[in-house]
């Protein structure tokens, strides 16, 4: 895939964007039609967006570069983690949940065939003196 460093996440911007114009029912929709390796990159620069917008909302600038709120990043973020489950990227699609605080809405993504192996992958991620000082 080809893309610029002259446009900070102008992937994102584009499709927040186009996503504004069609309609839901299109089929360019969904993300994945594009191929793995669109909503991998697509998933990175969702990370980073929700990132800069938590740090500028903190510090109470509310100048927001790219289009769409940030329950547009959220939507966005769990069609990229409903693809990445379909195609063995299950640790993909738990880190990106995580990174947009809203893991706990992998719930209603996994199945029968991705259960295991998200939940394999989120017990190694828990770093076990963490929970050790958590019940101290």
């Amino acid at each position: 895939m080809t893309y610029s460093d002259t446009q900070p996440r102008g992937t994102l911007k584009y499709r927040l964007l186009s996503t504004s114009l069609r309609q839901t029912d299109t089929p360019l929709g969904d993300p994945g039609s594009w191929g793995h390796e669109y909503v991998r990159h697509l998933a990175a620069e969702l990370g980073d967006e929700y990132n800069v917008r938590e740090t500028e909302s903190e510090a109470n600038d509310s100048q927001v570069q790219l289009p769409g709120t940030m329950d547009d990043l959220r939507a966005l973020a769990k069609q990229c983690a409903t693809f990445l489950l379909g195609h063995n990227a299950e640790p993909d699609a738990v880190d990106l949940l995580d990174e947009m605080e809203i893991v706990q809405g992998i719930i209603e993504l996994v199945d029968e065939n991705t259960f295991s192996r998200v939940c394999q992958y989120m017990i190694r991620s828990v770093d076990p003196s963490s929970l050790l000082r958590s019940y101290s």
